[in-house]
């Protein structure tokens, strides 16, 4: 064993280094790497207690002697510390010694590193790899102080930085600051982790996470280690090859995460490095004693590798990482903002990151006018087909551009024209991944060219929105102009294939596809709108593009899904340009500012253990600023609740259709096919859509004002056009200070 073992590690690393030369073959810079610990040496120029620095609205205090940092609200004298306040004071044991903080609370950094032998991940706190070695440093810096915590032992150190702004505080590591040895592989680091945390069954206190439409967590006490997980800001990294299926759950399009403690809470945004970021809780924990989010960030990218069958540890299972040398250069940073009395709350938060993107990303109310109900109708599927007894595939058309237009005319009759059309899976292979996006084209079988002009002619006269979707990520076959060469590539130069995920129940499907390469996709988009024009469209949906994120080691600064918001938004701002109206589905927050439309926008989170009840901070925050609609009513398990959460937060109902029904399609394995036929949905839609019409009405292009939770199952909404709306998601009538509300109903009114 030990004869093989060293064996397979020595092939191992030759594989590595020669992947790594391959790589380095394409990169046209030197790659931007980790300090050489060796060659590092620290020291202290700022070694006294109390208060470092302060503005008008800040303290940022250093103790000496405990190795803390904390930052005091001047407005209420509330502290925000790397643990939390009530954590400060001495604990006494029965017997009257002093009970000593767990370790991990007592961290404000954790590495996360590859062990040399399992290649297992292995995590180094703070506490004891440098707090209790004398392995800390300090010096000032402008408006705060550097911390440089040196793990001893492991061999390598980190750099944070503290500060205060006008009216929040940062906490930032630069990741070229930090060193390492030879032995371990750094490709994470866990920063501040109980700053956002509380006393487990703190009474009037919760936790907040953006996981789907936004989830809270209340602060219970349960044995042992408690419940602890994590969830990648922005989604799954499409570079990851992963040798096993994803459990399906909602993602996380926000790079936002709180705490509230009473009439105190705090608000903090990751506002560098959002796209290597993960969101980590740590939730009940009886050893700990306290509950808490908080980020995570990669900052060594990565690819797995098979374990061999006769490859045997202690501990490690399915597959190994193998890291890259380069590492993420862009600053990481969270700032945090302190929310007290009314405003510490869910809206309280939402207002601030609304207010947070108006300042730094350009959100502005230029609404487009709300819609009534999106439909996102579906072209075709690749059907399983024999030929003469042979095995193939057909095209089999969902839905033809005529039966697009008799479709819409069928509704429009019956619930208006305010709507919006998406076309989904009308390019060469359907919604099936063929040709980057779908061949620029229209398929034959679903009406051509001319086709999808005469039916964006008819809608425009109608003045029905409409919207062709193109992939620009996703790709099989070579045409158009891309092929294996335009694909993006793992940091040893292999080409990056990905498994996709069934649209409806988000499991992995069987199959492998390239993605394209990140400095192909303007010029993929370019395309598109040439292609558009032609086509005779007013708008382009970009699905895919809006809510995936993915790495391409090409180029460092494509390393972890880096600069992903940055093209996107160049790509809309294009579109845009070019006149297009867009659309976006389950867009993540930077693709939302970017949309003039958001479809598929998220109503539940994934419904965790851990999770108390659902909150649409999504729609809290985007509501009167862009125009959204929900995930597909149809495809809901329970539609009646899934339209009172439309209700709750004023946003429209959306729907996945086609026309054709055949048998043949029971062999099909999307799952949408068997809910979203048209003839047995459209009386449904006609009566859901006209029950909730006069009520859209009422708050069309309305902002919420407020969100107030008055249990875990009911809420009130208000907008700022004095609408007021109260739901109620529970089996029991309840009495509410607004009235009586019906189980599973709701109530609208007009205050003062």
């Amino acid at each position: 064993m030990k004869k093989f073992l060293i064996s397979f590690l020595c092939v191992l690393t030759a594989l590595s280094l020669a992947a790594c030369m391959t790589g380095c073959g394409k990169e046209s810079k030197p790659l931007k790497t980790f300090l050489s610990y060796t060659e590092q040496s620290f020291d202290s120029d700022y070694t006294a207690t109390g208060v470092v620095c302060e503005n008008d609205n800040w303290q940022l205090k250093w103790d000496n002697v405990t190795k803390r940092v904390s930052f005091v609200e001047k407005a209420t004298g509330y502290t925000w510390g790397q643990i939390p306040v009530e954590a400060e004071a001495p604990q006494y044991q029965e017997n009257g010694t002093i009970k000593k903080n767990h370790p991990q609370l007592e961290s404000v950094i954790r590495v996360i590193y590859q062990d040399p032998k399992s290649f297992d991940d292995v995590t180094a706190y703070s506490y004891t790899g440098a707090v209790q070695t004398d392995g800390v440093y300090v010096e000032k810096i402008d408006n705060g102080i550097r911390v440089t915590y040196d793990f001893l032992e492991n061999e390598f150190s980190v750099a944070v930085d503290y500060t205060i702004a006008e009216n929040s505080f940062k906490i930032t590591v630069d990741p070229t600051k930090i060193s390492e040895g030879e032995e371990f592989k750094i490709h994470s680091v866990a920063v501040a982790p109980f700053l956002c945390g509380m006393k487990n069954d703190s009474e009037d206190s919760w936790l907040f996470i953006p996981d789907g439409s936004g989830a809270v967590i209340k602060p219970f006490e349960s044995d042992g280690v408690g419940s602890v997980g994590q969830k990648y800001v922005y989604g799954k990294d499409l570079s990851y090859q992963t040798y096993s299926k994803q459990n399906p759950d909602e993602q996380i399009n926000m790079p936002v995460f709180g705490a509230k403690k009473g009439d105190n809470a705090i608000f903090a945004v990751i506002t560098s490095g959002a796209e290597t970021a993960a969101i980590n809780w740590n939730i009940g924990s009886a050893n700990i004693g306290y509950s808490s989010v908080y980020p995570e960030f990669r900052i060594r990218g990565f690819s797995y590798i098979k374990r061999p069958d006769n490859f045997v540890t202690t501990t490690t299972l399915g597959s190994f990482k193998i890291f890259s040398d380069g590492i993420v250069t862009r600053p990481l940073e969270i700032e945090y903002f302190a929310l007290f009395g009314e405003k510490a709350s869910v809206y309280g938060m939402a207002e601030c990151y609304r207010e947070y993107l108006s300042e730094k990303m350009g959100l502005s109310k230029d609404l487009k006018e709300e819609k009534t109900a999106t439909f996102k109708y579906i072209g075709a599927v690749i059907q399983p087909d024999f030929v003469v007894g042979v095995p193939t595939e057909k095209l089999f058309p969902l839905t033809t551009t005529k039966q697009a237009l008799s479709m819409t005319e069928e509704l429009s009759a019956k619930i208006g024209n305010n709507i919006n059309i998406q076309l989904v899976g009308f390019g060469k292979t359907g919604i099936d991944i063929g040709e980057v996006a779908g061949g620029f084209t229209v398929a034959g079988k679903l009406g051509g060219k001319k086709g999808m002009k005469n039916l964006i002619e008819a809608l425009d006269k109608k003045k029905i929105n409409s919207f062709m979707d193109f992939d620009l990520i996703s790709f099989e076959k070579t045409g158009a102009g891309f092929g294996k060469s335009s694909a993006a590539v793992y940091h040893g130069g292999q080409v990056v294939k990905y498994t996709s995920f069934d649209t409806i129940s988000k499991l992995e499907n069987q199959d492998r596809f390239f993605v394209l390469s990140r400095n192909n996709l303007f010029t993929a988009s370019n395309k598109v709108s040439k292609k558009a024009e032609k086509l005779g469209l007013s708008g382009i949906s970009y699905a895919s593009l809006s809510n995936t994120v993915y790495s391409d080691y090409s180029e460092q600064k494509y390393y972890i899904s880096g600069n992903i918001a940055e093209d996107v938004e160049k790509i809309y701002n294009s579109a845009a340009e070019a006149g297009f109206k867009t659309l976006s589905s389950g867009a993540n927050v930077y693709a939302a500012v970017s949309s003039d439309y958001i479809n598929d926008v998220p109503l539940y989170s994934s419904d965790y253990q851990i999770t108390s009840y659902d909150v649409p901070f999504y729609q809290l925050v985007f509501k009167g600023y862009r125009a959204m609609s929900s995930v597909s009513l149809n495809l809901c398990s329970n539609k009646q609740d899934a339209l009172l959460r439309c209700i709750e937060s004023g946003i429209s109902p959306s729907y996945t259709l086609y026309y054709n029904f055949d048998k043949e399609l029971v062999t099909n394995e999307h799952s949408f096919i068997f809910g979203s036929h048209f003839e047995g949905n459209k009386e449904d839609i006609i009566s859901t859509v006209n029950s909730v019409k006069a009520y859209l009405d009422s708050i069309n292009g309305a902002t919420i004002t407020d969100y107030i939770r008055l249990s875990d199952m009911s809420s009130v909404t208000k907008f700022d056009n004095g609408v007021f709306t109260v739901v109620n998601f529970s089996d029991v009538d309840i009495i509410t200070d607004y009235g009586k509300v019906p189980a599973r109903n709701y109530i609208t009114g007009r205050g003062e």
